[in-house]
């Protein structure tokens, strides 16, 4: 199954924010891989779990949490046991420029690809913030926004001051080979790809290489090269204004309507309908960041994410 937004992403969100707690017992593993719109914070208050994130195999224990930038592939098994996570949803609009200087860790974390743990004495007082912040998003919407407004902000503070990155653990052979196959597809998306020339690369039979692959990543080897070259279309939508054609040409598709709806099954709209919400909402966030009257700012938002509660299982379908 492809690695694809989830539809309800679009209306996920309200007013830039949506979490989400959820306790699971014993083994559990994701129905689908899949990438979100915005921001998510997974942070992992009991138990363990597996994450195929930023193109490898990371492991989470009690304390441990992961910012993941929008439009990155992630997928999550559980190991046994009881499992306890809150998951936060949030827009760029809502790391401000003014207090990014005092979430360096926060940061750098988000540009350097790493897990991030909170120092044992500090996670009462994260927990506490964690419950605070899930109750007032649930509680009278007014209200709770307002709160959110000035609480969400003051737990990053907080969380920065209170984090460290864990010791690398030893990667096995065998994922440290996909992890290998994995780059290769990102390095050589635009070219011609085939299995077996991946299963070389990792130094693995074929055979193998496509079980193990499903196993790690959390998608078919297929699906998964075609989720590469879709986020190297979707960098160019934004980026340039080349043709849908030229796009497709350089991110490996044959056909230009093949792409087009690959990139509808993918996205939710068509190339075409996603270069024009990508100049929407780039619009409103460079407003909130120069400090403009944006005027109109929240009904592109809106266009964007149509933000507002959502009752959906968030594990239930495809995001974490």
């Amino acid at each position: 199954m492809d690695a694809t937004i989830d539809p309800k992403d679009l209306t996920r969100l309200r007013n830039n924010f949506n979490i989400d707690k959820r306790r699971r017992t014993g083994h559990h593993h994701q129905v689908q891989a899949h990438f979100h719109p915005f921001y998510e914070l997974f942070f992992l208050t009991r138990g363990n779990c597996r994450f195929f994130v930023f193109n490898k195999n990371q492991v989470l224990k009690d304390g441990d949490f992961l910012i993941i930038p929008p439009g990155e592939y992630h997928y999550n098994v559980y190991g046994d046991g009881m499992h306890d996570r809150f998951t936060i949803y949030f827009t760029e609009s809502r790391l401000p420029q003014d207090i990014r200087p005092y979430i360096e860790p926060l940061m750098s974390s988000i540009k350097n690809h790493t897990r991030l743990h909170v120092e044992p004495k500090a996670m009462p007082t994260v927990k506490d913030y964690l419950e605070k912040l899930n109750t007032f998003y649930y509680s009278e919407k007014a209200v709770g926004d307002v709160l959110i407004n000035y609480v969400f902000p003051e737990f990053l503070l907080y969380l920065s001051q209170h984090v460290s990155e864990p010791e690398l653990e030893e990667t096995a052979p065998t994922v440290a080979s996909i992890q290998k196959s994995v780059q290769y597809i990102k390095d050589n998306y635009a070219q011609d790809l085939t299995l077996d020339m991946a299963a070389s690369e990792a130094g693995l039979t074929p055979t193998y290489f496509s079980r193990k692959f499903k196993e790690v990543v959390g998608t078919g080897f297929r699906d998964y090269v075609n989720f590469v070259r879709l986020g190297g279309a979707a960098s160019l939508l934004r980026t340039t204004q080349l043709s849908i054609q030229e796009i497709a040409r350089r991110c490996g598709f044959n056909s230009a309507n093949y792409f087009g709806d690959a990139f509808r099954s993918a996205y939710g709209i068509s190339p075409r309908e996603f270069r024009k919400s990508e100049d929407i909402q780039q619009r409103a966030i460079a407003l909130n960041l120069t400090g403009e009257d944006a005027g109109t700012s929240s009904e592109s938002d809106a266009e964007a994410l149509q933000a507002h509660e959502s009752g959906h299982d968030p594990e239930d379908g495809a995001i974490t």
